[in-house]
């Protein structure tokens, strides 16, 4: 199969995933959930491994530590996917305030130059969705997540369709 097929077909395939993310948010943000679940027990099980058998690294006490977190924080998230879409989506919500306020930082320390009204925009909206999420996070817990990975989806499915067909133009 040439490689412009390739990205046609998983350009479709990620497009429709995320209309479907989109159509149904909430279970969409219960599938983000459970993998963030999986990708933290598998990286906190490994670091414990690390941590408990490699005698020559200096930080194996701190490295076995942060696996043990990992692993404690992919099971609690597997196990109550509720719980944990709420502690994502507050997670994310935490890191839109953080971002909208290092903008605007940035900002005013570039208010001389073009990128200040950019960056003063950028940062208000970041500020804002990050108020809004932090502010009615039972409401904003139930969609945000879903609706956050079907827009990725799509937007990387629309660019590997566009960009195999232009591979297969060429």
């Amino acid at each position: 199969m040439r490689s412009s097929t390739v990205l046609i077909v998983l350009g479709v395939i990620l497009g429709v995933g995320g209309l479907l993310a989109i159509a149904n948010p909430f279970a969409a943000s219960l599938a983000v959930t459970t993998l963030v679940g999986m990708l933290l027990i598998l990286s906190g099980a490994l670091q414990l491994w690390v941590g408990v058998t490699d005698k020559d690294a200096a930080h194996r006490i701190w490295t076995a530590l942060i696996g043990l977190v990992g692993l404690i924080a992919g099971v609690s998230l597997i196990a109550n996917p509720l719980a944990g879409v709420i502690s994502l989506t507050l997670l994310v919500g935490i890191v839109f305030l953080i971002t909208g306020g290092a903008r605007l930082g940035m900002a005013w320390r570039l208010r001389e130059t073009r990128l200040f009204w950019f960056l003063l925009l950028s940062g208000a909206a970041s500020l804002l969705i990050g108020f809004m999420v932090v502010g009615n996070i039972a409401a904003a817990a139930t969609t945000l997540l879903g609706l956050l990975l079907g827009i990725q989806l799509l937007a990387d499915g629309l660019g590997l369709l566009a960009l195999g067909l232009t591979a297969r133009k060429r």
